[in-house]
C-alpha cells in the first residue's frame, strides 16, 4: 500500500479492528503494522506514539454516540441519555478499557457534554450548579460501564453470602439477617434502578422549579 494512502482515520480504522477482536492487551505497534502491510516506523509519521493512537482511537469510538432527541419530561431525557451512553459504553468492553482516562472521555464525548448540560441547566439556578449536577449523572453512567462486566462473577448469592460469612470467622448482624434477599447482581436492573434514583435525587436537589 502507498504511504500516502496511510490516513490516520485508516490506521485508527484498523487498530479499532484488533483492539475488539484481539483484545487492547494483545495490541501493539507493530502488529498494527502487519495488518496495514507498512513499516511500523510510517505509523509514527501519523501518531507521534501509542498513547496519541489510542487516544485517537477511544475518541473515535465515542464520537459515534449520539444523545437522543430531546422527547418526553426532563427526568425521561435525562434518562434516556444516560442508558444510552452506558450501552454505547459497553458494547465493546476492549475500547472501554482505554476510557480510564478522564481525557480521552472528555474529548470523545463533547456532544454528550454539551446536552447533558443543557439538560441540568434545566434544573439548576447558577452554572456551578449545572456541572456538578452534570457530573454526578455523567460519573455515575461512565463508573457503571466501567464495572459492568465484573457483574458476571461478582458473588452476591445466598451461598456465596453465607461462605463469605463463614469464611470471615465473625459475626455481621446486619449482613447475615439481610443474606437471604441476596441474588445475584444484573448490573442492568442495578443501573436502571440507581439512574431513577440518582435522578429523583436531582430533582428534588435543585433550587429551580422541576421541569
Amino acid at each position: 500500500m502507498p504511504t500516502l494512502d496511510l490516513t490516520p482515520d485508516r490506521i485508527v480504522t484498523v487498530a479499532r479492528g484488533l483492539i475488539s477482536e484481539h483484545g487492547l492487551s494483545d495490541f501493539s505497534m507493530r502488529k498494527l503494522a502487519a495488518a496495514l502491510d507498512v513499516n511500523p516506523m510510517t505509523i509514527y509519521l501519523r501518531f507521534d506514539n501509542k498513547d496519541a493512537l489510542l487516544d485517537a482511537v477511544a475518541r473515535a469510538s465515542l464520537a459515534e454516540f449520539k444523545a437522543p432527541p430531546a422527547d418526553g419530561t426532563w427526568s425521561e431525557q435525562v434518562r434516556a441519555l444516560a442508558i444510552g451512553l452506558r450501552n454505547h459504553l459497553i458494547h465493546d468492553r476492549e475500547t472501554l478499557r482505554l476510557l480510564n482516562d478522564a481525557d480521552r472521555l472528555s474529548a470523545g464525548l463533547l456532544g454528550t457534554l454539551d446536552r447533558g448540560l443543557e439538560l441540568m441547566s434545566a434544573i439548576t439556578s447558577t452554572g456551578e450548579d449545572t456541572v456538578a449536577a452534570f457530573r454526578v449523572l455523567f460519573w455515575h453512567v461512565v463508573g457503571s460501564a466501567l464495572v459492568s462486566a465484573a457483574f458476571d462473577d461478582f458473588p452476591g448469592s445466598r451461598s456465596d453470602i453465607g461462605d463469605i460469612l463463614t469464611g470471615a470467622g465473625t459475626t455481621h448482624t446486619h449482613l447475615a439477617a439481610h443474606a437471604v434477599h441476596f441474588g445475584r447482581v444484573d448490573g442492568d436492573e442495578l443501573f436502571l434502578r440507581s439512574t431513577d434514583l440518582l435522578i429523583a435525587g436531582l430533582r428534588a436537589d435543585t433550587p429551580k422549579d422541576n421541569p
